[in-house]
């Protein structure tokens, strides 16, 4: 099969169709609705008038709409746009011109910043509105489940490795700026990072479906937590598309802004394997979330949680000690930019700080 996600995904959900892919709170997708439901959305975007490389932008909080919404990309061959939710008109505006987006995506509560540019952006084709109860109704806008549910489910078609990835730099050095990647060479090296902490070694693209079946079958499959916004990569691709690549399921939290018991009761319930998250900014309030808990008689159960991946921020020695001392977690630091390769760091017990 092509290195394509949209290739492989169909073909992960063709193998284990009635398994997880998403939770959102009461919101549970299997691989088989996730592809369906995608693929309806895909069929929406291409009678818009979208194409290959056709821009598709993503002004949403976490939620299982983002990540649908990003699969019907790939399925069209379109490039997912991601737009920080904290972005204001001018911000917002600036990204749909200088992506060239033509379609996008976005929670009923952004709206109203929605509804004040739609006027300075002619190029924009179709405006798709995820109704998260706040906000109000934005004119002109068609409501995502609307959208779902009035279009046949597009067919699968033949993609190419060299389908583009986009994503867009928080603007740190700048006005923000969008990093190309080669879909097949960025599907290829996420495939030699899915597998080989499970004890499966490497395999090629057309061997991933049998050994995600294997993987679900043996070990349970992998659940996966990104704790920070999928609008981030640190969310999106060590939270939601790597996991995706071993036919995980991702689970995302509902509050807004981050709430470490919530993190935690999630991880308990579901079962999780793995948590991404964002160095000691989101480590210390998961430490003294452990703390409170276990005071007040109610521990959280670690057992299910093997793993905690971080990258964005530092991650200090003193942190991660502390955390090691609640269970024997291994400790992933992935540091790079968004522009450059990636390196790690694996901390455990008795090699913190080496």
């Amino acid at each position: 099969m092509e290195l394509h996600y949209a290739t492989l995904w169909e073909a992960i959900a063709d193998r284990i169709g009635e398994r997880e892919a998403v939770v959102a709170g009461s919101t549970r997708r299997t691989w088989r609705e996730y592809d369906e439901r995608a693929a309806r959305i895909a069929q929406a975007f291409g009678e818009a008038g979208l194409g290959p490389d056709s821009k598709v932008g993503l002004y949403l909080y976490n939620g299982a709409e983002y990540l649908e919404s990003q699969f019907a990309c790939f399925k069209g061959r379109h490039v997912p746009v991601n737009v920080n939710y904290r972005y204001l008109d001018d911000e917002l505006l600036y990204l749909l011109d200088n992506s060239d987006a033509e379609v996008l995506v976005f929670h009923k509560s952004l709206g109203d910043r929605v509804a004040r540019v739609m006027d300075k952006a002619p190029e924009v084709k179709l405006w798709v509105q995820v109704d998260d109860g706040e906000g109000e109704e934005v004119p002109g806008a068609v409501d995502f489940e609307t959208l779902v549910t009035s279009h046949d489910a597009a067919p699968r078609i033949a993609r190419s490795a060299d389908d583009v990835y986009m994503l867009y730099t928080g603007g740190t050095t700048g006005m923000p700026k969008g990093v190309m990647y080669n879909i097949g060479g960025m599907l290829q090296g996420f495939i030699g990072l899915a597998f080989p902490l499970f004890g499966l070694g490497t395999p090629t693209v057309d061997e991933v479906p049998d050994v995600v079946v294997k993987l679900w079958d043996e070990q349970g499959g992998l659940t996966s937590i990104p704790a920070c916004p999928l609008m981030h990569g640190t969310g999106m691709w060590l939270g939601a598309m790597i996991p995706h690549c071993a036919g995980g399921r991702v689970v995302t939290l509902q509050e807004r802004s981050f709430d470490a018991h919530e993190l935690w009761r999630t991880a308990q319930d579901e079962k999780a394997r793995q948590i991404v998250l964002v160095g000691d900014a989101f480590a210390k309030p998961m430490l003294r979330a452990l703390e409170e808990a276990k005071a007040a008689g109610t521990p959280y159960d670690l057992e299910s949680v093997q793993t905690l991946v971080s990258s964005g921020v530092m991650w200090t020695s003193e942190v991660k000690q502390q955390l090691l001392e609640w269970s024997e977690f291994m400790l992933i630091d992935a540091m790079g930019s968004t522009e450059g390769s990636m390196g790690t760091q694996i901390t455990t017990r008795g090699n913190v700080g080496e």
